[in-house]
């Protein structure tokens, strides 16, 4: 952009920016330069006040002065102006003696930055350069950190004497910036590097400047003036009483009126800059931001220039079109420079979901979490640039995606495995440019379950069966029962939901004592006793119904109908004793479960023999030892039921627990659990 159209774009922002009075935008860490000019031993009660009113209004984090002249003029500024007007909110390292009666000092707000102790590079130049390291707080890995160098050179006539050697005021700054930059070559290589100050440059001509911004062997200390774009730091720029650059002036900002000892003259000299680092321009992480269309400080800025006032006065015709005229006025009578800001981006921080969780589903389900991944970090910030990587039996995005700061975050769509049965575990990467946490595990759970099986059986799929209540004369008819498990449950199967029970035929003679209620089976079953209602029903007359049990999976994602398990029912109501069994010969050997069950007092086993066959049926302990011996021998053809009342051989009862039914005859052998009740 042209730097005249870029001029005219800027104050018009600047005019805007005043005149809505807004709070300053968020900012994640913004830092100052300012050339105090003898504090506090010139007029200090007359400017004590104009730092107050200027700090008030400029929102900074971070503070390095030249020109603070004791250990009690660091105090005194601690104190007396940041404690006023944010209490509480600053601190200060300790004041190092740097030339003369000159020192230096970094207040800076503990909430947002940690630093570490001072120390000082020596120089050819009277004064030596202050260094600390500062951290952002909520970062710690050194690509997070800067080293903040605060310079103050040999003021004085920018025209290097000659013949050399000679020792002018220019060729002294030119050996103060050479052991500068020895020094910042042997910084760590790929450090961060930020250096501000009053150097007192008259322009990109002069040595010293050169020297901190040439290319050399070793460039880690290369610095980089922000402003090189818009021609100030091109090769031979001279920006001294050159109007077309009065916008980044800095010196100085009183002409009339200047307190004393004050250098007077007006807005003509840019002397306190910034320089930074080529890492710190990269566009990646620990950055600044070089937008000069900016009006928040997102670039290095002078501090209430608004370029309208070369060569005269900051608050000049009693208006400034950056700041409001009470900043002004302060700026006009604190300092003979205007303090220059830097707004800093920080690198990303990846937020994330601590875990997902998918529950328990079953085999062939749709298993899906949403992760939700946010940059987390202060704007201004660097854009998050991640992947995702999933373990085994998950499934995540492929491919790389960005998260800016202060957008809403995305929701990854995470998958689980559900083609077998099993527990999956395991961590999701999340692999990313976060300095701190480049790869963020994300613990991830879950449990594929088998369908639940329905059966009328717990030792093998039953899925059909007979219920006899047998031939009896009115009112000899007993309850049978009948019972439902969820065939092999364990913790990998899904339990069985028994929704609805449906009695058809039978005159509706035929039904469930106490009637249907839904039940979810897992590891034991469940019973239901049937009643055969035989009032008025028709003498020597079949009675046939059909009970259909329908029933699910368990109400989790992938859940689906089990099969119908389908009970036969028969009664035949007899006008007088049982005759002969020749009269309704069963055509299919059949064996029953055995009903109540649990029992109490007695349990009914029934059985069919459709032609004559030799029979056993005992009752077995855990152990295996025979309990009870209820049939042994030959039997002829018919419909049985018989009657066991909880009672050894020897006729003393058994005591409570599990045990074993065993009903054995050619072609037909059932081995069925028996629970005996307290």
């Amino acid at each position: 952009m042209p730097l005249h159209r870029w001029r005219v774009g800027r104050a018009l922002a600047l005019a805007a920016l005043a005149a809505t009075c807004t709070a300053p935008p968020a900012h994640a860490l913004r830092i100052v330069t300012w050339n105090f000019q003898q504090y506090p031993q010139n007029v200090l009660s007359a400017r004590q006040p104009n730092f107050r009113t200027v700090m008030a209004n400029i929102n900074a984090d971070v503070l390095i002065a030249q020109e603070l002249d004791s250990a009690a003029g660091r105090d005194s500024f601690l104190t007396n102006v940041l404690g006023v007007v944010e209490p509480g909110q600053w601190s200060a390292t300790a004041w190092t003696f740097l030339f003369g009666t000159e020192g230096g000092a970094v207040f800076y707000k503990p909430a947002k930055v940690s630093l570490s102790a001072p120390t000082t590079i020596q120089t050819a130049g009277p004064r030596d350069v202050l260094l600390v390291t500062v951290t952002p707080v909520g970062y710690s890995a050194p690509a997070a950190q800067f080293r903040l160098y605060s310079e103050h050179t040999k003021a004085g006539s920018p025209v290097p004497c000659s013949p050399q050697p000679c020792n002018s005021d220019s060729t002294v700054r030119r050996l103060e910036c050479t052991d500068l930059r020895n020094s910042m070559n042997a910084a760590p290589a790929g450090s961060n590097i930020l250096l501000g100050g009053d150097f007192n440059f008259y322009g990109a001509f002069e040595g010293g400047y050169v020297r901190l911004t040439e290319h050399q062997l070793d460039d880690d200390g290369r610095m980089r003036d922000p402003l090189l774009a818009y021609g100030l730091g091109t090769p031979g720029a001279n920006w001294h009483s050159n109007s077309g650059f009065a916008l980044f002036d800095t010196q100085c900002p009183c002409n009339t009126g200047c307190q004393p000892n004050f250098s007077g003259g007006g807005m003509d000299d840019r002397f306190d800059i910034w320089f930074s680092s080529l890492s710190m321009v990269d566009g990646q992480g620990l950055d600044y931001l070089p937008d000069l269309t900016q009006a928040d400080g997102a670039m290095p800025y002078t501090y209430g220039n608004d370029g309208s006032k070369y060569n005269t006065d900051i608050n000049a015709g009693g208006s400034n079109g950056m700041v409001g005229i009470a900043v002004a006025n302060a700026l006009h009578d604190a300092s003979d420079h205007l303090p220059v800001v830097l707004t800093i981006q920080v690198p990303a921080k990846v937020v994330t979901d601590a875990s997902l969780a998918f529950g328990s589903v079953i085999v062939g389900a749709t298993a899906s979490q949403n992760l939700a991944v946010a940059n987390g970090a202060t704007a201004p910030a660097d854009a998050l640039s991640y992947t995702l990587s999933a373990p085994a039996g998950f499934t995540a995005p492929g491919g790389g995606f960005e998260q800016a700061v202060g957008d809403p975050a995305t929701l990854q769509a995470i998958g689980m495995d559900t083609s077998t049965r099993g527990t999956r575990s395991g961590n999701l990467a999340v692999n990313s440019d976060d300095v701190d946490l480049p790869v963020k595990n994300v613990p991830l759970s879950g449990t594929v379950l088998d369908h639940a099986v329905a059966s009328l059986d717990s030792a093998s799929i039953q899925t059909a069966a007979s219920v006899d209540f047998g031939m009896h004369e009115l009112g000899g008819f007993a309850d049978h029962a009948v019972r439902v498990h969820d065939k092999g449950y364990d913790a990998l199967r899904a339990r069985l939901s028994v929704n609805g029970a449906a009695i058809v035929g039978g005159d509706g003679r035929f039904s469930i004592v106490g009637g249907f209620s839904p039940t979810l089976l897992a590891g034991t079953g469940k019973t239901w006793n049937l009643h055969f209602n035989d009032a008025g029903a028709n003498l020597d007359q079949n009675y046939d119904a059909t009970l259909t049990f329908a029933s699910t999976d368990e109400a989790l994602p992938g859940a689906a109908a089990a099969s119908d398990l389908v009970v036969s029912l028969h009664a035949r109501p007899l006008s007088g004793p049982v005759g002969v069994p020749a009269r309704d010969v069963p055509k299919v050997l059949a064996f029953y479960p055995p009903h109540p069950n649990p029992l109490t007092r007695e349990a009914i086993f029934a059985y069919d023999l459709p032609a004559p066959a030799p029979v056993t049926l005992g009752i077995f302990d855990l152990s295996g030892r025979r309990v009870a011996e209820l049939v042994s021998g030959t039997q002829d053809a018919d419909r049985y039921q018989v009657r066991w009342g909880a009672l050894s051989d020897a006729g003393a009862p058994v005591r409570a627990g599990l045990y074993f039914a065993r009903f054995s005859t050619p072609g037909l052998t059932r081995l069925t659990r028996l629970i005996v009740l307290p």
